[in-house]
């Protein structure tokens, strides 16, 4: 039986794991229960990647991680990217591509698909703003700020950040429900080792010194990205979230727990950002991304409809695989689920609704894509649209 390799690529502040936590949350179980199902073989591996570099500097550890299970095992090659890391891996695979490793990858014949998730592909109007002089020092200050008090207040904080949960706890001191504070403290800082510690410390500076990634995902960034990435020989697929839009009603809602009433304002200003008009530089779906959209849900996308950072319309590249109602980071398992296996935070408080059966449906029509399940007639579509997409882009020339 043929062994599939499926390499799983973080976005923006992307990491692999910090104790506990993981930032592909069961999306590995899910992908392992679908290609059970499916009778496909696979073998799935995380990129340990950087996370507010350049995507060129991302760009290179996916190649590595590419290089690395070449050199170990035969078989085909899948890339699915989540945010960010859907660029990363596009231009990983880029023949031409001059990235900073010295590493060489030949092996472009074994790479057959590339998925992304939540993606933006035509950039974010988020991302502009923090670009500016205010973001910028908003980021760079908060990250060192914390990396301080991580690296120099070592006994004092882990005092602080006991007694707080545990006021965080008298709201439900027989623990019925757990949040993400309990996923924060629990899965990570309760046992504040000195590795542990290091490891937050190097993430918090790598964030604080290289913000390169941000001018990179503005709108005109990944406009100039766009030019020198599209690759019509392979199999795009992407999937699409549409968040629910924050109103009064959300924000009396988020009154009732204390993680959601602090962090759900910063979800209503974030998806006013996305709604911005530069947003109106993001094309439109067209053709049978616009069927298949229409498939999926019976009201299509508008310009400002977002899954809270990305907007729809700039998350789609050639096939459009599956619509979540979901936030940007419901669809890598960070969506609070509490089942009898595991359970988890919801980073995003955006009360899209979406739950562990919309979670592992979205899991395997990635995998059904990845596997090339479905009739001929469908396998000629994605086909087509990844050709359209790349033949819209300036100066790309027509695909074979």
């Amino acid at each position: 039986m043929t062994l599939h390799h499926v390499i799983l690529v973080p976005g923006f502040f992307g990491f692999g794991k910090f104790g506990e936590i993981s930032y592909f949350h069961g999306v590995d179980e899910a992908l392992t229960r679908a290609f059970a199902r499916l009778g496909v073989a696979v073998r799935i591996t995380e990129v340990s990647t950087l996370p507010t570099a350049s995507i060129r500097h991302r760009a290179a550890r996916v190649l590595e991680t590419l290089a690395e299970v070449t050199e170990r095992e035969p078989g085909p090659l899948h890339l699915v990217g989540h945010s960010t890391g859907g660029l990363d891996a596009r231009l990983a695979i880029a023949p031409t591509a001059s990235l900073p490793t010295p590493v060489k990858f030949t092996a472009y014949d074994r790479v057959r698909t590339v998925v992304t998730v939540c993606c933006p592909h035509f950039g974010t109007p988020v991302a502009t703003y923090f670009t500016s002089v205010f973001g910028r020092w908003l980021l760079r200050t908060g990250a060192s700020y914390l990396a301080f008090m991580l690296d120099r207040g070592r006994v004092p904080l882990k005092l602080l950040l006991r007694l707080g949960y545990w006021i965080v706890r008298l709201r439900d001191p027989r623990r019925k429900r757990r949040g993400t504070f309990d996923q924060l403290y629990e899965k990570l800082l309760d046992d504040l080792s000195e590795e542990r510690r290091v490891e937050l410390v190097e993430f918090l500076r790598a964030v604080s010194s290289d913000q390169s990634l941000l001018f990179q995902l503005t709108p005109a960034g990944c406009d100039l990205l766009n030019a020198c990435t599209a690759e019509p020989r392979l199999r795009y697929g992407s999937v699409v979230a549409r968040a629910r839009p924050p109103s009064f009603r959300s924000l009396a809602r988020s009154m009732l727990d204390l993680y959601t009433q602090l962090v759900h304002p910063a979800y209503w200003f974030l998806h006013r950002l996305a709604a911005s008009p530069e947003s109106r530089l993001i094309p439109e779906p067209a053709g049978a991304q616009r069927e298949k959209l229409l498939l999926l849900d019976s009201e299509l996308p508008s310009a400002r409809d977002s899954d809270g950072i990305v907007p729809v319309h700039s998350q789609i590249w050639g096939s459009v695989l599956y619509l979540a109602r979901a936030d940007h980071l419901d669809v890598v398992g960070q969506y609070g689920e509490h089942s009898a296996e595991s359970w988890t935070g919801d980073w995003i408080p955006s009360y899209s609704e979406f739950d562990r059966a919309q979670f592992l449906e979205l899991w395997e029509a990635v995998a059904a894509f990845i596997a090339g399940v479905g009739d001929a007639e469908e396998i000629r579509e994605q086909r087509q649209d990844t050709a359209r997409t790349a033949s819209d882009l300036p100066g790309f020339p027509p695909p074979p």
